[in-house]
Formats: structure tokens, sequence, C-alpha cells
């Protein structure tokens, strides 16, 4: 195969991966955490079923799924309303919740982590009537991407006075940049409300899309080396924002809008570490990949 000249193959990589979004449609969505954000039609409800699977978005995408609507299936028809029911003069009931969901874990979570976690939600909920007004007043549309935003969103959440100090897997669940993490599951739950285009929601029209930063995962890490997107090896907040300004090159509105599509091929075993040569076969990345598959 030649060898593409750079002006080319960045020509012909962004030829290959709008393509590659418009092959993976929500019809692909199973499984993703983001399908039950779907199966809500109130934005409030949306909001909380959002935040609460990017919480718990680790691990392999159908246990999440299984796992966290398990704890949706206790909250009935509207989550945001039964979170609202378990609180009372700015405290929430945290023994209920810890028999309603007795026995929840999800890896190494238990279930005063998932309570701790209900209880900060529910406390927004409370003072400010939505997750979105919460995240309208950490917003500042001068900040040169979502994170400032994004950190001064966790800390509101997180520092909830009425419920005390923070457990320390708190601060797992709900990532910060102030950490240096690639907040991968804050960043996809920003995508989710952000973005205007399916599969994404666009509740939130107060934030401009062009902010966002990649939800940096195993997969999309492993798949953007794969394409020389990026050369970064660690997968923290630099080397999400640096791919972010990659992908900006691409779509500078809407660079996060090749996150889904990139994410899916490892979700569904269509580019695994130990890559197949069936599958890169049929990839449509085969031609700009850097290391493709040959028999």
């Amino acid at each position: 195969m030649t060898r593409l000249r750079p002006v080319t193959r960045a020509a012909a990589l962004q030829e290959r991966l709008d393509a590659l979004v418009e092959t993976f449609d929500v019809s692909t969505i199973t499984p993703d955490p983001l399908e039950l954000v779907l199966r809500y039609g109130d934005d409030r409800d949306r909001e909380v079923v959002g935040l609460i699977a990017a919480a718990f978005a680790y691990g392999r995408a159908d246990i999440v799924v299984a796992n966290v609507g398990g704890v949706l299936a206790k909250m009935g028809a509207s989550p945001s309303r039964w979170l609202l029911e378990q609180t009372n003069d700015g405290r929430f009931d945290r023994r209920t919740s810890r028999t309603t969901f007795r026995g929840f874990t999800h890896r190494f979570h238990k279930v005063d982590d998932l309570v701790a976690l209900l209880e900060r939600i529910a406390l927004a909920l409370d003072r400010h009537g939505s997750l979105g007004e919460v995240f309208r007043l950490s917003y500042d549309p001068a900040d040169g991407d979502i994170g400032p935003s994004l950190a001064r969103f966790v800390a509101s959440v997180i520092d909830a006075p009425a419920a005390g100090k923070a457990p320390a897997s708190l601060r797992y669940l709900l990532t910060s940049p102030v950490d240096g993490s690639a907040c991968k599951r804050m960043n996809l739950f920003l995508r989710w409300m952000v973005r205007r285009e399916a599969p994404d929601l666009g509740l939130w029209t107060f934030v401009d899309p062009a902010k966002l930063v990649v939800p940096l995962d195993t997969h999309v890490h492993r798949i953007s080396t794969f394409l020389g997107l990026t050369k970064r090896k660690s997968a923290d907040w630099k080397t999400a924002r640096a791919l972010t300004d990659t992908l900006a090159k691409f779509n500078p509105g809407d660079p996060v809008r090749y996150d889904f599509a990139i994410c899916r091929l490892g979700i569904l075993d269509r580019c695994s570490r130990k890559r197949a040569f069936a599958n890169c076969q049929v990839c449509l990345l085969r031609d700009v990949c850097r290391f493709p598959v040959k028999r």
C-alpha cells in the first residue's frame, strides 16, 4: 500500500472518520450506558439517569447497563421524583435508600457508595431544581474548554453541606480535571447532555459543543493511537485535551462527534488489542491505520 503524504493522509483520515460516524448510529447503541438514559422522556430524569450511568460506566458495558438498570428499576418511572421523595428539609433518607438498594455491587463499589452518590444528586435537585441548573451556574463560556466548568460542577455536587464529608469513593465516581484525571465518565456525561446530534441528547443548549473534551476510555485511547491521532501513552487529562485538539482540526465546532463511533469499534470488538485480519480487511479506517494486520 502506498504511504499517503501528510496532507493527503489528514484529509483521508477526516473522510474515513466522518464515514465511520455515519456507520454507527443509535441502532448500534447496545451495549452502552446511554441506552439507559434514552429510556426516559423527561429532561430532569435524563440528567439524573445520565449522571448515575456515567458515574458507574467503568468495566464491561453490558455489565454497567445491567447493574445501573437494576438500580433505576427500583426508582420507578421517574428517578428524579424518587430522589426528591427521599429528601425532606434538606436531608436525604439514607436508611431507606440502603434498604432499597441492599446488595448492590458494581466492581469495587457497594451500596454505601451508591447511596452517597444518590444523596448528592438528590440534594442538588432539592436546592436547584435540576442538574442542568447546577451546571449552568458552574459554566463560564469564557473558559478555554469545559474543564473548569466541570471542576466547579463536580465540587458543587460532592460538597453539599447537608451531606457531610464525602467518602473517597465518591471522588472516583465523580472525577474532576483538578486531579489530572482524564475524567472519561464525566466527559461522557457532558457529551450526552451537550451534543446536539444523535445519539446524544443536546439538553444543555447553553453549553458550546466546541468546549467539550473527548471521553478518553481505553478503546478510544488505543484506537486513536493506531490512527496516529495521539502519541501520548498516559490516558490522562492532557492526553484527552490533546486528542480533542487534533479532532477539532476535522470539526472545530464539534470535535467530540467522533467519540461514539471510535468507541463502538472497541466495545463491539471490531478493533481489539489482538487485532484480527478479518476485522482489519473490512474496517473503514484500514488505509489510515498505522498498524493494519496483514495476512
